[in-house]
């Protein structure tokens, strides 16, 4: 019994501890983030933001998220107020998700997911440091797949499907930092024509000209065999 009672203490103890050091209280200076919530008309956002500004290279190409005046503004090439940072969720009137994803100082980064508001999911996107990066993939408002494909430096690149009600593809496309590649046309090489041997004229054969025969002379008479005929 002695050994039953320790072992009950010893984890009466051990989960005590792990409480207290779960609701150990962090000054909130030494606080990284905060955990927000922004209320908007038609939607809610939960999300995180750094504690204290936070100095960093500005490109100006990239759109960041920050918070002032108890909203969440999104401004391209710079920010003013405190960079978003951490997880980012927010949600439709009727508790819907409506997107979801993280932030990595003011930037998206990796896959963020967008939701009608009736659940049925509308988008999936890549993101690396604000840049869409990555596979792709757009749905109707009925969860259907209608076109995927994949980003690099937010430009189309590679293989883009459409896709039809039934799931079929319909049509491929090939795309190179944005710009479609056309297929190439192959056209059939113009035959060429056969040379016609022209003919050379026949040489005519020289006709022989008979040569004229030559007569026969008429032997002579002998006289004493006429006579001997005779006689």
């Amino acid at each position: 019994m002695k050994a039953f009672y320790k072992s009950i203490l010893f984890i009466t103890v051990l989960i005590t501890c792990n409480y207290l050091n779960a609701q150990k209280y962090i000054e909130p200076d030494k606080l990284k983030q905060f955990n927000i919530t922004v209320n908007y008309d038609d939607y809610t956002v939960k999300t995180q933001m750094l504690s204290s500004p936070k100095q960093i290279s500005i490109n100006n190409e990239r759109t960041y998220m920050w918070y002032a005046s108890q909203k969440i503004m999104e401004t391209k090439g710079g920010y003013e107020g405190k960079l978003i940072h951490g997880k980012y969720t927010s949600f439709y009137l009727n508790n819907q998700l409506k997107e979801q994803g993280t932030i990595k100082y003011g930037l998206k980064n990796r896959e963020w997911k967008y939701w009608y508001p009736d659940g049925n999911i509308k988008e999936v996107i890549n993101w690396k440091n604000g840049v869409k990066t990555g596979s792709y993939s757009l749905y109707n408002d009925y969860g259907q797949l209608m076109a995927k494909g994949k980003f690099k430096n937010d430009k189309l690149n590679g293989k883009f499907y459409t896709y039809g009600p039934t799931g079929t593809i319909t049509e491929k496309k090939k795309y190179k930092n944005g710009d479609e590649i056309l297929p190439k046309i192959k056209t059939e090489k113009p035959k060429k024509e056969k040379k016609i041997k022209e003919q050379k004229p026949k040489k005519e054969k020289k006709v022989k000209e008979a040569k004229p025969k030559k007569e026969k002379k008429a032997k002579k008479a002998d006289p004493e065999k006429e006579k001997l005929i005779t006689t």
